[in-house]
């Protein structure tokens, strides 16, 4: 905490003046508290600039968005500055920031065939790794798409959760990498290694940890005691896949919501199931996005493109399905009443009443995205950068540079003014400041 020296008013010691001059001091002796007490009333402000993290996959809400909108926006022109860049293994997760370090997955190998998992931490400001904790051994992706790691950790108050392609969840020390307890689903729960690996990102929900498991006897989605790794409940039916968790509070319930397979699956955080809907899709790869307080978009690449459902009283309703979004393994987002995301390889803005498609934008390949106020920053597949303007009216690109070398299929993560990227081989952090 930080203290003040601030006069109380009414407290300072008498002075032998004439009265002009005691008049004098009390008026400034108001003025300074006044002051310090304006200074303490902003602090909480100060510090909350100064504290922004993005502290899980897709972000504070999972959605994509920045939460930086009141305090930092974007420039209008120009490039940000490289503040670092560093050589990194190979790894599909988000870089994750709270506090000052940044925490991610990586891998490294010792032969073609065989290597090693990690969870790691830096330092945001310089890059410099902090520690590294082994968790399992790599996984080499026999299709070429890339090996290692394909979850992203989740930050908590103490410990940072991770999970390995093999389907090993870990509980580390966010001071040191102590591991504190791990959970092998394949052993636990009887879950099948998916063709390109465990790929799910836990969830940290009033203090639970949630998972997608894929696991037999009804243990699809699990759910842990953050602290020892308890198994705290389990529910549902269907095999691990790609997709991750989404949390949404809706009628004034906190709800955890599963797309897996053709079903979505909705529960609290102490396992009670609010609702079920059979979609008419299947397989989603990309993680459903909450709008309008109660409605849900999910997309896949594998149907005949995206539907929008409504959820009231527990009770879902499909309001809208068309083909203009098909979403691969990037994740749409939603602003103003528009859906901008990426149709396969194309990026595109829909209209979120109709499916509508306003404008579309090749040349990025399969790339990623995230918002930060009314400004898209899109990943290019090779490693641009590219800020554009989040409007229907047309494709307006405010700028573009080539910001990482390679195949980069992560999207990028925002904090403090500054997004932070990785690929396959490297990782870099360029400042809007």
């Amino acid at each position: 905490m930080l203290w003040l020296n601030i006069p109380i008013l009414g407290t300072e010691k008498k002075q032998f003046n004439k009265p002009e001059k005691t008049s004098q001091m009390k008026k400034k002796t108001i003025y300074s508290n006044l002051l310090a007490l304006f200074l303490v009333l902003q602090m909480p402000n100060a510090f909350a600039q100064m504290n922004e993290s993005w502290n899980q996959f897709r972000g504070p809400s999972r959605s994509g968005i920045s939460t930086e909108t009141s305090t930092f926006k974007l420039p209008s022109e120009g490039t940000p500055q490289l503040v670092w860049k560093k050589k990194l293994g190979c790894a599909f997760s988000e870089l994750t920031v709270s506090e000052g370090r940044l925490y991610t997955m990586l891998s490294e190998k010792t032969d073609s065939l065989s290597g090693s998992e990690y969870t790691a931490a830096f330092d945001a400001k310089t890059g410099l790794e902090i520690w590294r904790s082994k968790i399992d051994s790599i996984f080499i992706d026999k299709d070429g798409f890339g090996d290692g790691p394909r979850s992203t950790p989740v930050i908590g108050e103490n410990y940072i959760f991770s999970f390995s392609s093999y389907g090993k969840l870990f509980a580390h020390s966010k001071t040191d990498g102590k591991l504190i307890w791990q959970v092998d689903f394949v052993a636990e729960f009887g879950s099948k290694l998916p063709r390109w690996g465990f790929s799910s990102s836990p969830v940290l929900v009033d203090d639970v940890l949630v998972m997608e498991a894929g696991g037999t006897d009804s243990r699809a989605f699990v759910a842990f005691n953050q602290n020892t790794g308890k198994l705290l409940w389990f529910k549902g039916e269907g095999i691990a896949f790609y997709n991750s968790p989404l949390v949404a509070k809706i009628d004034g319930e906190t709800q955890i919501i599963f797309a897996n397979k053709k079903k979505l699956s909705s529960y609290n955080s102490k396992g009670e199931t609010l609702w079920t809907f059979d979609m008419k899709m299947s397989y989603p790869t990309a993680m459903p996005v909450l709008f309008d307080s109660n409605k849900i978009f999910i997309s896949t690449v594998r149907s005949s493109g995206f539907i929008v459902v409504e959820v009231k009283g527990n009770t879902v309703t499909e309001l809208l399905q068309a083909p203009t979004m098909k979403n691969d393994y990037s994740s749409t987002l939603y602003h103003d009443g528009y859906f901008y995301g990426f149709n396969v390889a194309a990026l595109q803005c829909i209209s979120a009443e109709t499916g509508e498609k306003k404008w579309t934008k090749r040349g990025f390949g399969k790339g990623s995205l995230i918002l930060v106020g009314d400004r898209l920053l899109v990943l290019s597949d090779k490693g641009q950068l590219i800020q554009i303007k989040a409007t229907p009216e047309a494709y307006t690109e405010q700028s573009r540079f080539q910001a990482i070398e390679g195949k980069s299929w992560t999207a990028p993560s925002f904090a403090n003014g500054k997004v932070y990227l990785r690929n396959q081989t490297e990782m870099a952090c360029y400042s809007f400041n």
